[in-house]
């Protein structure tokens, strides 16, 4: 099932064969306060890794995912963001980063994670995904693996992974969302969009090890429409697919995001005080506690065994 990996030019210092650097930030108060505990149970070894998912493109899960990882970063958690969009990958340009390795080159063989790892100016660390690269939307069960063993070894080093997962039911999509404890779908109140959430949720609901998932509802016109749209979208995936769903809350709709250029800093950092980084915080603030209460919760299988379980069963 492996795929051949086409050549790809590089920046000016070399070519690499096929298409296919860590500096993290220090102790904060948050970890050291998880290890006050440690006496009565042992710290827990791995990150907890949650997975941004989206039925369709288009839904702002980047956009997402950029800014909740520099929200957790400013909680004093130590953050890394995964971008497994194979193929269509954009978090480095909202990261306003250019890095020389990406995905292509883990999964390629070319250079470890450690390598592809690349500090961001805001705080987080990101392994970027390839854009435009046909061939990373066709992965094999071999270069999953490697990305399995790879995501364990960031987990090692994190406290939190974010991963940007591509749109839709691939099966190379589905293995990174259930790689997660928790998984943060993101939709819009359009039905094309909450037709292509349900589609993901029904598929979530299949697996033996079901996820915890929130819903974010994002470009919402009305403060209400949020909480409407996840009660539809709820009452359905109970009724229909047995699989209850969870509401993290809802980002509003605003020129200001859609109008952003590259180069600019990300909405949290910049504009602060706008309606939507306040929705943004308080996003921040509820995926900070379920990360606390996951690090209290005795250790389950890690990242790597998940991600295999659903190797094997692909």
């Amino acid at each position: 099932m492996g795929i051949a990996v086409a050549a790809v030019k590089q920046q000016p210092r070399g070519l690499v064969k096929s298409e296919l650097d860590v500096t993290l930030p220090g102790q904060g108060f948050l970890r050291r306060l998880l290890r006050r505990g440690s006496l009565e149970q042992p710290c827990r070894k791995e990150a907890v890794v949650v997975a941004l998912a989206s039925g369709k493109g288009g839904t702002g899960k980047s956009f997402l995912t950029t800014n909740l990882a520099i929200g957790l970063y400013q909680r004093n958690l130590r953050v890394a963001v995964v971008d497994c969009d194979f193929g269509l990958a954009n978090a480095h340009l909202l990261f306003g980063v250019n890095p020389r390795y990406t995905m292509q080159h883990l999964l390629g063989g070319q250079r470890t994670v450690h390598e592809v790892l690349v500090p961001t100016p805001f705080g987080p660390s990101l392994v970027a995904g390839g854009s435009g690269i046909s061939s990373l939307a066709e992965l094999g069960a071999k270069h999953m693996q490697m990305l399995a063993r790879a995501l364990s070894q960031l987990a090692d080093r994190f406290d939190v992974l974010l991963i940007d997962c591509a749109a839709g039911l691939a099966p190379q999509s589905m293995i990174t969302v259930l790689a997660a404890q928790h998984v943060v779908m993101v939709t819009n109140p359009e039905i094309a969009a909450l037709t292509d959430a349900y589609a993901v949720i029904k598929c979530l609901s299949r697996q033996i090890e079901q996820p915890n998932i929130q819903l974010v509802v994002n470009r919402v016109t009305d403060p209400q429409l949020g909480r409407a749209t996840f009660e539809r979208l709820s009452e359905v995936s109970r009724r229909f697919a047995g699989l209850p769903i969870h509401y993290l809350g809802a980002v509003p709709e605003d020129q200001a995001v859609s109008h952003r250029r590259l180069g600019q800093a990300p909405m949290l950092l910049e504009t602060p005080e706008c309606e939507t980084s306040r929705a943004l915080s308080g996003l921040v603030a509820t995926l900070e506690a379920q990360v606390l209460e996951t690090f209290s919760q005795p250790n389950t299988r890690g990242v790597e065994a998940r991600m295999l379980t659903q190797i094997r069963r692909w």
